[in-house]
């Protein structure tokens, strides 16, 4: 008895069930290009630094007296205004692109009439403005100017740099 159970169990193994299949994969990459704001060494830390929505807060300033933020600069322009600056980096990537360039645009989300906005030597307006036209991959530092004249009356100012980013 005990020999014919294990010759029943043995002989089911033989008829054991087996089957096969293939999955195909395909994938197109496609080229795309990403702009990141990060703190610069000199300049004051940016709130979302490594991201790409980043903020630049200054806090509460003064024309005379007062203190600026670690990495901010004041000048005072004569009796007319005054203008805080810090630098900022700009770091643009790219991947899956043979593009060795790109062209960075930027502009104000709101029009300002009574301050002035800049990046370098470049004045910010509502209307798109070409930052630079052959920007190298990597990080670039920009330096932000904000110029707010001595008769504004006090208060907050605020706005948003719309930068875009073109491989070329």
């Amino acid at each position: 008895l005990i020999l014919c159970a294990v010759s029943a169990f043995a002989g089911s193994a033989a008829f054991a069930q087996t089957d096969s299949g293939t999955v195909a994969v395909t994938a197109t990459t496609v080229g795309s290009v990403n702009l990141t704001f990060v703190t610069d060494a000199a300049g004051i830390t940016l709130g979302g630094s490594g991201t790409s929505a980043a903020s630049i807060a200054f806090g509460s300033v003064q024309a005379k007296g007062g203190t600026v933020p670690t990495g901010v600069t004041k000048t005072l322009n004569g009796t007319a205004s005054w203008t805080l600056s810090t630098p900022f980096d700009v770091l643009v990537t790219v991947s899956n692109s043979a593009s060795t360039a790109y062209t960075l645009n930027v502009s104000l989300n709101t029009a300002d009439a009574i301050n002035t906005w800049a990046l370098n030597a470049t004045v910010l307006t509502a209307t798109p403005a070409a930052l630079t036209a052959t920007g190298t991959f990597g990080s670039t530092p920009y330096t932000l100017h904000l110029t707010i004249p001595n008769s504004a009356t006090a208060g907050a100012i605020s706005n948003t740099i719309n930068f875009t980013v073109i491989a070329a």
